[in-house]
């Protein structure tokens, strides 16, 4: 799904049973991992966590936003994944995290990757979009919120 010019979201997965920030990176890695044959899903399971050890992605509103450049990864991948239960990701307002926005990048992308992280935290930290993403009910309603993000958001992200 073709968000912006910058933006592409590959996957979208709705109602995952992880119950802690751990058992979300797993999840998340062997979705991407079986996806993607080319990436090692321990090697990405351990980037994504060592990420969250060095500064936690939960952004506050039910949100995280993990993010990693990735040595053997030829384009960026974004993955968004709505949990049946919250999870705590050590978010700064204390909220369990619901909706989880993995970004993996190049690792050459350098500066690229910092700035579709950028429009995805801007796109995301609205707080009516957050609002509705976490009480989304079905994989279809994740997806129809995210197609009917409004233009002006769209050209923000």
């Amino acid at each position: 799904m073709q968000l912006n010019k910058d933006i592409t979201l590959d996957y979208a997965l709705y109602g995952l049973k992880s119950n802690n920030k751990r058992e979300c990176m797993r999840d998340i890695a062997r979705f991407i991992c079986k996806h993607n044959t080319t990436l090692n899903e321990i090697d990405l399971f351990d980037q994504l966590l060592d990420q969250e050890r060095q500064a936690t992605s939960g952004i506050g509103r039910g949100i995280a936003i993990p993010h990693i450049r990735v040595n053997d990864l030829k384009r960026p991948i974004n993955i968004i994944a709505h949990l049946e239960h919250g999870a705590n990701f050590d978010s700064a307002d204390g909220e369990d995290v619901k909706i989880i926005w993995v970004t993996l990048s190049p690792r050459s992308d350098g500066t690229r990757h910092l700035m579709r992280l950028a429009k995805i935290s801007r796109m995301l930290s609205d707080p009516a979009l957050s609002g509705h993403l976490t009480k989304a009910r079905s994989l279809d309603e994740l997806r129809a919120i995210l197609l009917n993000v409004d233009d002006d958001m769209r050209k923000a992200a």
